[in-house]
């Protein structure tokens, strides 16, 4: 018994010590951020809208999301321009279509819109070209065909947001 107590002990040690030394090295971070210790800023720029779909705040609402997003997740310090990280884009789709089609005597109805926005994105490392990408982002949503999609609520469409915030998050410095 007090053998096996013995090494409970040094076990939980060891265990700490790992994640002392994991988080202290600057490359990963339990975030899952895999930012390199000379990396220190990020510009975010804000995502025009230039389809003039969706709500008219639908801009703010995107680039608000890219700059807090990466605020919480990373230790970066978010600059105007010219950051160590590059982040800009347009939104490119905000569109309704329908789901799923279902029949109704002889017509064909749809029983689900689907919402898809849409965000073309170019990120930038100036230390390190390889990770640059220039990428189209998309996701989706279905609603009630009741549901007037010039109805849903903003929370809605941050949800959306941020799912799509994720992703880019993950491409750029989760190298996910």
């Amino acid at each position: 018994m007090k053998l096996k107590n013995k090494y409970k002990g040094s076990g939980l040690c060891l265990l700490l010590l790992l994640c002392m030394t994991l988080s202290g090295c600057g490359v990963y971070s339990f975030t899952g951020t895999t930012i390199s210790p000379d990396i220190k800023t990020i510009s975010i720029s804000n995502f025009e809208n230039p389809t003039g779909e969706g709500p008219a705040n639908l801009t703010q609402v995107v680039s608000t999301t890219f700059q807090n997003y990466y605020r919480r997740n990373s230790n970066l310090t978010i600059l105007q321009d010219n950051g160590d990280l590059q982040l800009e884009g347009q939104i490119v789709s905000f569109t309704v279509t329908p789901a799923a089609i279902q029949r109704d005597g002889q017509e064909d109805i749809a029983s689900l819109n689907r919402l898809t926005l849409g965000i073309q994105v170019r990120f930038t490392n100036t230390k390190n070209t390889d990770e640059d990408f220039d990428q189209l982002f998309t996701i989706t949503q279905d609603f009630p065909l009741d549901q007037d999609f010039t109805q849903l609520s903003p929370a809605i469409i941050t949800q959306m947001t941020e799912r799509l915030v994720t992703e880019v998050f993950n491409k750029s410095v989760a190298n996910w």
